[in-house]
């Protein structure tokens, strides 16, 4: 997957959400360190989930035929616009995300992009590469990028998720550092 932007450097990360059999199904995050890749005997911080969970519906599943996509993402509020492309989209998986009353996802990143569908409340979506809060409501949907991010909500939401372009294997979602916005 490659962007038309660059990268805001490094991302330490903790695989959360992993698409295998053995773990389908609602997922309880927990935990805040992670050790740094270069290091291994340093732990970092990061972003912990708080009234937030994500089950996976459909798990990895492969397209029988070569998939590759481009996105174009022009925000209104921001006028600039960012393209997605994504040269193997050759996976797909199904997820439902849920927020508590004050739920917050942490600080994360996809592997791959995702399309997000707002079923039920709304949620405060903010990227690190603007630090500007969006706001989704039932209704809405939106590309997700696999920048780093975070969605929050103050009254509860409920969302379906299409991962597309995660690598067979692996995890649909990492935990970074928190950011400062």
């Amino acid at each position: 997957m490659t962007f038309n932007n660059e990268s805001t450097g490094e991302v330490l990360r903790r695989a959360v959400l992993k698409a295998s059999a053995a773990t389908a199904g609602t997922f309880v995050l927990s935990g805040t360190t992670v050790a740094d890749e270069d290091n291994y005997d340093d732990e970092v911080e990061v972003d912990e989930p708080d009234g937030f969970e994500v089950k996976i519906l459909q798990e990895h599943a492969s397209f029988t035929d070569d998939v590759s996509s481009t996105f174009e993402v022009t925000y209104d509020d921001a006028g600039e616009s960012f393209v997605v492309d994504l040269d193997d989209a050759s996976t797909v998986i199904l997820a439902e995300a849920t927020w508590e009353e004050g739920g917050e996802s942490g600080w994360h990143r996809h592997p791959g992009m995702s399309i997000v569908r707002m079923i039920e409340g709304e949620i405060e979506h903010t990227m690190e590469d603007d630090c500007v809060p969006r706001t989704y409501s039932a209704g809405d949907a939106w590309i997700d990028p696999g920048h780093v991010h975070k969605a929050d909500s103050e009254e509860g939401a409920l969302a379906h998720v299409t991962f597309l372009g995660i690598p067979d294997g692996e995890p649909a979602t990492e935990w970074v550092e928190p950011v400062e916005c």
